[in-house]
């Protein structure tokens, strides 16, 4: 199935997408159970409103206590928040001439890295531990050619078929290289038998004419 009718900002003319990523959904795990703490504390809060009112009305520690507690509650849901937004919105692009990672943040941060699949030397696929083999996610390790550079994309989401489309496309990458490659220097050759023929010719025309 081709995907030369899907598009996304920044795309080359004539570059094929070929699918996206982002972190799997095991990275905001933490967060939400965090959050859910926070939910059931501020449950019990509202059921107990009225004994919360009691305790604050005439004792001015409680009332400082209160506003702490409302101004940390706020800052955390907002914090939250940001990270739903931001898990969603950082992504990785595979096409088949490049590898894309958009890593932005809401308010502070947006930064574009590219990766051309014919600087990609080897791919690695890591998946250590029993939620990783579990869950099917796992870190890919990308080794530049002619450097020592490494990229690395973690907790990568079925991480076995994006290592796959990686090294599919490397693969198809190269060899469409090594075919213009070969197209080119089989039209040099012709180039030069011409050359060589127009001028035998000439020379035989110079021949017959100092005759």
């Amino acid at each position: 199935m081709s995907n030369l009718d899907k598009y996304f900002k920044g795309q080359h003319e004539n570059e094929e997408f070929i699918c996206f990523f982002r972190q799997h959904w095991i990275v905001l795990l933490k967060e939400l159970f965090y959050f859910l703490i926070f939910v059931v504390v501020a449950i019990i809060s509202v059921i107990n409103i009225n004994l919360l009112k009691s305790l604050i009305k005439d004792n001015g520690e409680f009332q400082i206590f209160f506003v702490i507690g409302f101004l940390l509650g706020t800052v955390f849901v907002h914090r939250f928040f940001l990270h739903m937004f931001n898990h969603f919105i950082n992504i990785g692009i595979i096409t088949d001439m490049r590898i894309i990672e958009h890593e932005k943040t809401l308010f502070l941060r947006d930064t574009l890295e590219e990766i051309d699949m014919l600087n990609v030397q080897d791919i690695e696929r890591k998946g250590e531990g029993l939620l990783p083999n579990f869950l099917g996610y796992g870190d890919i390790d990308i080794y530049l050619a002619a450097s020592s550079t490494v990229k690395v994309f973690h907790h990568v989401p079925n991480a076995k078929f994006h290592f796959r489309c990686i090294s599919r496309q490397k693969e198809l990458r190269r060899m469409n290289k090594d075919t213009n490659t070969s197209d080119e220097k089989i039209e040099n050759p012709d180039a030069i038998d011409q050359q060589r023929q127009i001028l035998t010719e000439g020379l035989k025309g110079m021949d017959k004419t100092a005759n």
